[in-house]
């Protein structure tokens, strides 16, 4: 059967060409570009405007599969692009096909009222795009918008990234340098010499942002460098957006890094020897719907500037091996049982525990105080100590002696009730100086035995009512009245006997 075309791509032959890219703003949203082909098309806009210029697909590569939203999408093309390609109808030439870019050395500023040129221009002929756009117009010089890269003209479209040294008048090289955070201060343990005897003061430590690329450009010159070493061309594979996005995937040898970097200045680096930089300039946010584990064989420095809220909904297990120091400049302040249901502490240490407070300590307990010391117990107050119960208070001892040593007054008080003393054995009461013993209505002093009351001095024994008496017994209990018995008479001063007394009278 004799096929019904006349034509088709390859029979005719293919027809290839080269171009500028005028327009990509296509409708459609298919990644298709304006172009303006060298032979084909006039440089004259009155004859051939760019609205009239056909719609060029652009060939992706077989990495791109270019359907249902796959792959990489629109393609990377911008206005003043010189493109390669050929036309699928090698005889209308109507259906032209992008395989490639041609990257070169702008020499001028294009002439916005011809063709070849990106016609976004305050001084375009075509009032359809003649403006102020965002970003361009292509070749950029001395115009409004100034490439982050830094390009202009007469030098290549190659990435100054990628052409070593060049890269560090790059405006996103430029502001990771100036931004460049140092002297980030560390923690530092508590000094407690006032209760540890292996207390040790430390000295604040500080950490510095690395340098961009693992380079000091201060020491490029220097001993420590030498040469510039990073991002050599053609070892540097960068990709630029317009805004100034930017990745990096750099071979050079000794100084093989990646780079992901945002227009703001966020950036992600890993250097040779695998040590990463992640820099967020704004704000950073982390969800993991799953698990997460991190490990990390060194040590770890933390330090923020702000504050830090941690909540943590389930169980918090926190293990560590080795010391736990904690150092707080303000005041600390901990809630157990905030819930519903409330909550205890539970404590368990197997050495020591050596507190110093400079100030007060407040405290209330709504239950019961049980506590048990196996060894002793010493208490020094250098100021009042006082101790209050609503109800009882016992002091015992189960197997010593107890002690109490006043340096001035001792002073026990009852409101009501009975205050017994009892001795197991002896009971001594002694004053240093005078002893007084009161009672606001009667005394009765008794003994199961013998009953002494000596004095080394004078005595006096005083009642003051009406019909006192004082009666003592013998050993048959009979009574010793007062009122039967003589005082008998010492010599006086002239040695002269003095008679008997009479007994008082009854």
């Amino acid at each position: 059967m004799q096929s019904v075309y006349k034509h088709f791509m390859g029979e005719d032959g293919f027809v290839w060409f080269t171009g500028v890219v005028e327009d990509r703003n296509d409708p459609d949203a298919l990644g298709r570009v304006r172009v303006r082909c060298l032979g084909y098309h006039t440089e004259d806009l009155n004859d051939i405007p760019t609205k009239d210029l056909p719609w060029a697909h652009v060939m992706h590569s077989v990495s791109n599969p270019s359907m249902q939203g796959l792959g990489s999408s629109p393609s990377f093309l911008v206005e003043g692009s010189w493109v390669f390609g050929f036309f699928m109808d090698a005889k209308e030439k109507q259906q032209p096909v992008i395989i490639g870019s041609l990257p070169g050395i702008p020499q001028e500023l294009p002439d916005y009222t011809k063709g070849f040129n990106d016609p976004r221009s305050p001084f375009s002929s075509q009032p359809e795009y003649a403006g102020t756009p965002t970003y361009g117009p292509y070749p950029v010089d001395d115009l409004d918008y100034d490439m982050p890269s830094g390009h202009g003209l007469g030098e290549s479209d190659t990435n100054r990234l990628a052409q070593g040294e060049a890269a560090e008048s790059h405006e996103a090289l430029i502001k990771m340098r100036e931004n460049r955070q140092t002297s980030i201060q560390t923690a530092t343990q508590p000094f407690l010499e006032t209760v540890s005897d292996s207390a040790v003061e430390e000295t604040r430590e500080t950490f510095d942002e690395p340098h961009p690329r693992d380079i000091d450009y201060d020491k490029v010159d220097g001993d420590d460098y030498g040469l510039y070493r990073g991002g050599l061309y053609p070892y540097n594979h960068v990709f630029e957006t317009e805004s100034g996005h930017l990745t990096e995937f750099d071979d050079t040898p000794g100084n093989e890094r990646t780079m992901r970097h945002h227009a703001s200045g966020t950036y992600e680096e890993i250097i040779a020897n695998g040590t990463k930089t992640t820099k967020v300039i704004g704000d950073n946010f982390e969800i993991v719907m799953g698990g997460s584990n991190v490990y990390i064989s060194g040590a770890v420095n933390l330090t923020i500037g702000g504050t830090v809220r941690h909540l943590i909904k389930g169980d918090y297990h926190l293990e560590v091996e080795g010391n736990f120091t904690q150092k707080i400049h303000k005041n600390f302040r901990r809630k157990v049982g905030a819930g519903e249901s409330g909550g205890n502490v539970e404590e368990e240490i197997k050495g020591n525990i050596a507190t110093n407070i400079s100030e007060n300590i407040k405290g209330r307990i709504g239950g019961d105080v049980d506590i048990t010391t196996e060894g002793n117990e010493t208490r020094i107050n250098n100021g009042t100590f006082d101790m209050m119960a609503k109800s009882d208070i016992m002091l015992a001892t189960t197997g010593g002696k107890l002690t109490l040593n006043a340096f001035s007054d001792v002073a026990i008080d009852t409101t009501s009730g009975v205050m017994g003393l009892k001795s197991g054995t002896t009971l001594d009461l002694k004053s240093a100086t005078a002893m007084t013993i009161g009672s606001e209505t009667s005394i009765v002093q008794s003994a199961a035995t013998t009953l002494n009351m000596t004095s080394s001095g004078i005595g006096t024994i005083t009642f003051s009512g009406t019909g006192s008496e004082v009666t003592a017994k013998n050993s048959g209990e009979t009574n010793i009245s007062l009122t039967t018995h003589t005082h008998t008479q010492d010599a006086d001063s002239a040695g002269h006997a003095q008679a008997t007394t009479n007994a008082p009278n009854a």
